[in-house]
C-alpha cells in the first residue's frame, strides 16, 4: 500500500491511501492525438509560422478559429488555423519537401 500525505488549509494533515491496483495516470494504451500536439497557444502559433505574437492577434481580430478561454486566454486548434491560413493566404509549398532543391 502506498501513502501520499496532504495538507489541509488549516495545516491539519490528512493521509490519502491508493492501493498499488489504483492508477493515477493514463493508460498506456490510450488511443488518439496528444492534445499538446494539436492544440497551441498564441505564442506556440506564432513560433510555427515565425509571426509576431501581435500578428496572431490581427489574425484572430480578422477571424483565425480559436477557442477563447475567459477574457484573455487563447488556444489554438492547429488543424483548424492552418485550413484557415491556405484558404485565406494560398499558402503553397514552393520547391521539394525537405528544403533540397
Amino acid at each position: 500500500m502506498t501513502h501520499l500525505r496532504g495538507f489541509h488549509a488549516r495545516a491539519k494533515c490528512h493521509v490519502v491511501c491508493i492501493t498499488k491496483t489504483q492508477s493515477l495516470a493514463t493508460p498506456d494504451t490510450a488511443t488518439g492525438p496528444n492534445p499538446a500536439d494539436t492544440i497551441t497557444d498564441k505564442r506556440g502559433y506564432a513560433a510555427r509560422w515565425h509571426f509576431s505574437v501581435r500578428k496572431i492577434d490581427d489574425l484572430l481580430a480578422k477571424g483565425l478559429p480559436h477557442l477563447a478561454i475567459g477574457k484573455r486566454r487563447v488556444r489554438i486548434c492547429i488543424a483548424e488555423a492552418d485550413d484557415w491560413m491556405q484558404a485565406q493566404f494560398r499558402v503553397q509549398r514552393i520547391g521539394k519537401a525537405g528544403g533540397v532543391q
